[in-house]
């Protein structure tokens, strides 16, 4: 705890001020003062925290102590939660009488000035003086009080987030269950290979994936971003997901090129009802999985990584297109490439390039092409989402994700 020097102790009329000292001859006020010691803590200082041996009482003379019972040193509730302790009042005197360690944390709430009162002085001036041992009875029992108040709104508080958490987890099952699932994607279709994976930031998040015939001949892939975290976030998400089955699932292999039309259908409807201007960035393809055409579609998402004809990996070209939600009278033009046998796609979200490592540095673009350069030419969609995952998370060593991660890998085999 930083100790600030005292220039000028308080005088004996501002020690009279206080509820301890009410009614106190000024002879003992005067020894007080001569026997403790002042002292100036800054705002957001530690007094004292739990298993502090402490020997000390001490009176606050001016700005303002909150205690908090909760082991997060009150930095993490609310402010109301915990009480106050105001100029005039002490603290620690309980320590000293049962003999045991702190059970709370002190904090200031402003710059304090106090009077450190020593433990042997607290027994040999203070209690054996009626007056004082008066006020501080007085005291203990306005604070029990105070304190029986905040332990009930402590544990209010525990069993909100208790419920918040059940509820938490209970969305995070729903939005896991929405999407598809499997080591493989599309087992009952030979000629693709695809494996996708979403790593959430929080209990929830805006990232998605999606894979889903269109018809015996044809597949959707996807993979999208919902602006913002937690709830609003994984509503919305929910919502574009629906939108994109709902409306690419009447599209087949002779209506492909629709899709640009049907994007457009979905942007529409993701902009209406969006008072909270919330976006989502997509890719869409559709593959022709015995000739290998892909046509996409891009709203404001990273482009995908594409190997081809056993080239070196890069970014897929995609056509300019907004991210949806935001205008409704929005263009979003498709373009298409043909997929060769041993072809592979790796789409993924902002998660993997803008990764940070301890240096905050990103993660990037080019190391992501680096990782899937050394990929084996006969590596399986999972292997490359579980090698560029693994890769992601080392280059972090540690550092707390700060956005969902999600890769969806694909792998074109072609006519088996």
């Amino acid at each position: 705890m930083p100790v600030l020097p005292v220039d000028s102790p308080p005088d004996l009329d501002t020690l009279a001020s206080c509820a301890l000292f009410k009614n106190v001859e000024r002879s003992v006020l005067r020894s007080l003062l001569d026997k403790g010691t002042f002292i100036d803590i800054h705002e957001g200082d530690i007094l004292i925290e739990p298993g502090d041996e402490n020997h000390d009482l001490y009176l606050l003379l001016t700005g303002n102590l909150r205690v908090f019972l909760d082991s997060d040193r009150g930095l993490q509730v609310e402010p109301e939660v915990g009480f106050p302790i105001a100029p005039g009042e002490c603290i620690g005197e309980m320590s000293i009488i049962e003999h045991k360690p702190v059970s709370a944390y002190v904090r200031a709430e402003a710059d304090c000035r106090l009077l450190v009162i020593n433990e042997q002085t607290f027994w040999d001036e203070l209690i054996p003086t009626p007056g004082i041992v008066k006020n501080l009875l007085q005291d203990l029992s306005s604070r029990m009080r105070r304190l029986d108040r905040v332990a009930l709104q402590t544990i209010e508080e525990r069993l909100k987030l208790a419920a918040l958490r059940r509820d938490l987890e209970a969305a995070a099952q729903i939005q896991s269950n929405i999407l598809p699932h499997g080591a493989s994607l599309f087992v009952d279709r030979p000629q693709v290979d695809v494996a996708a994976k979403v790593i959430p930031a929080r209990a929830v998040g805006g990232d998605f994936f999606d894979a889903f015939p269109l018809d015996d001949r044809s597949v959707c892939i996807a993979i999208g971003d919902v602006s913002g975290k937690g709830i609003p976030a994984a509503l919305f998400m929910i919502r574009a997901i629906t939108l994109l089955r709902l409306q690419v699932s009447n599209l087949n292999c002779a209506y492909m090129r629709a899709l640009g039309a049907t994007m457009e259908s979905i942007n529409r409807n993701l902009c209406e009802s969006n008072e909270r201007g919330m976006f989502v960035t997509l890719f869409v393809g559709l593959l022709d999985l015995e000739t290998g055409e892909l046509i996409y579609c891009n709203g404001g998402h990273n482009p995908p990584f594409v190997e081809r004809n056993g080239r070196a990996f890069e970014l897929l070209d995609v056509p300019p297109g907004m991210l949806l939600g935001i205008s409704d009278d929005t263009d979003y033009p498709t373009a298409s490439i043909t997929l060769q046998p041993g072809d592979r796609l790796v789409a993924y979200t902002d998660g993997v390039t803008e990764a940070r490592d301890r240096a905050i540095e990103f993660f990037g673009e080019e190391r992501a092409l680096d990782v899937l350069q050394q990929m084996p030419a006969d590596a399986s969609a999972q292997l490359i989402l579980n090698v560029l995952q693994r890769s992601v998370f080392d280059f972090a060593d540690g550092e707390a994700q700060s956005d969902d991660i999600t890769i969806l890998a694909l792998r074109y085999r072609g006519q088996p």
